[in-house]
């Protein structure tokens, strides 16, 4: 008993300690960069992407897991290779208009397709350990078309916000059936973003406004991780991501404005800026997770997910530079999976995607992040399972509706926003 009860509050020290190391690297101020602030457009893995992403206390993705939770990768029973691909994601974006949502599925053999492999994981047991390699893609976003377009006036936008992770990780089993890991990441980073605004006032006058923004960064991300095993049925897991640490940032700026009034055309110098600074930042992450086996054929997980807030320009340049504010932001994940036959399993999911950016202020003149706070359901099967092998179809969506501040007529507007994402899945693992 002395022994349970000593066991029992050193997980508890365990738990207090890191809430108190997130909480200092959360609050400590300090520059940053990054754009993305809907934080599960993209979900990891084929099993904990089937299960909405709550993965946290989760035992069993190989290609989730360094991501997610390194500690998990100490419990897997031997080495195993696992991927989970992309084979479209479809964005269905509408500026301007508040669209019925039940129309958006109606046009997803339409438009844009990307395809976008999404993770991949191996690892190599040996004795208590378990090391392994990670390659994610965590955040994606995309859109090329018209802002707004009538007789008089044509605004388009056309943007690409992509990130690659790459990265090694480790994990070690401890006595108590608990486990530690942690992961570390050279991430990637790649960002372009293009302005058009025509106006045809009347006759021959017309105003012409153009700018192309360009970003490209490079950071190392850690991932700590705690896994344990409560009894035969329960177990939970938490995860800590630090704020990330720099390597290099850059970008190039180019704006342009001509307009002819009355036969008369006057066009104001460029702005060309080169070698502009950027300081990349991806926001600390504190996660919660418990899994539950009820029987063997039925398990479910869910996850808490708490992110920092921090205030930052994009770029060191006032002519450039696009200023972000993120909120602290809470998301929740839930999942389940079923095994109907012993090479037949169902999974399903439901997580929100909350917008970490405030709503943009329709008094400010000036580019802004746009706020879409997004709900999100998955679903996969696993067929043809064996002790050894497996695959996965399925897919996830993530979709709602907000605002945005664009410029169009030769002014910033502040329009709704509609965004829609589908992704179509497949994966496979191999255990050895």
């Amino acid at each position: 008993m002395l022994l349970e009860e000593h066991q029992f509050m050193t997980k508890v020290m365990l738990f207090l300690t890191l809430c108190f190391i997130f909480t200092t690297f959360t609050l400590w101020p300090r520059p940053s960069l990054g754009s993305f602030s809907n934080y599960n457009s993209i979900l990891i893995g084929d099993q904990a992407a089937g299960m909405g992403g709550a993965a946290t206390a989760l035992v069993g993705d190989t290609s989730s897991a360094a991501f997610y939770n390194p500690a998990t990768l100490a419990q897997l029973e031997g080495s195993s290779f696992s991927a989970a691909v992309g084979i479209y994601k479809k964005f269905d974006t509408v500026y301007g208009k508040n669209e019925d949502i039940t129309k958006a599925p109606l046009r997803v053999n339409q438009g844009f397709f990307r395809s976008l492999p999404a993770s991949t994981g191996n690892m190599i047991l040996y004795k208590e350990w378990a090391v392994g390699m990670s390659i994610v893609v965590p955040d994606y976003d995309s859109f090329r078309g018209d802002i707004n377009s009538t007789p008089t006036n044509t605004s388009t936008l056309s943007f690409v916000d992509e990130s690659l992770w790459v990265g090694v990780a480790a994990a070690k089993k401890l006595e108590n059936k608990s486990s530690v890991g942690i992961t570390t990441y050279y991430t990637a980073r790649n960002a372009q973003r293009t302005i058009s605004d025509r106006s045809y006032p009347g006759g021959n006058d017309f105003r012409f406004f153009s700018s192309d923004k360009t970003q490209t960064e490079n950071t190392i991300v850690f991932v700590l991780g705690y896994f344990s095993e409560i009894n035969d049925r329960w177990s939970w897991g938490i995860s800590i991501r630090p704020p990330s640490f720099r390597i290099a940032g850059n970008g190039t700026y180019f704006e342009n404005y001509t307009e002819s009034v009355g036969g008369v055309t006057q066009t104001s110098s460029p702005i060309i800026l080169t070698d502009l600074t950027s300081k990349s930042h991806i926001p600390a992450k504190f996660a919660l997770g418990f899994f539950h086996q009820w029987n063997p054929q039925f398990k479910l997980t869910s996850d808490i997910n708490i992110y920092e807030g921090y205030s930052f320009a994009d770029v060191e340049n006032d002519s450039a530079k696009i200023e972000y504010s993120h909120r602290s932001l809470v998301n929740f994940a839930l999942g389940t999976e079923i095994a109907l036959l012993s090479w037949l399993k169902f999974r399903a999911g439901v997580f929100t995607n909350f917008s970490a950016h405030p709503e943009p202020d329709s008094t400010l003149q000036k580019t802004q992040p746009d706020r879409v706070d997004q709900m999100g359901f998955s679903a996969n099967g696993v067929f043809f399972a064996s002790k050894n092998m497996s695959y996965t179809f399925g897919g996830y969506f993530s979709g709602g509706r907000g605002h945005s501040m664009q410029r169009i007529d030769q002014k910033y507007e502040f329009i709704s926003k509609n965004q829609n994402v589908f992704t179509m899945l497949v994966g496979s693992a191999y255990y050895f």
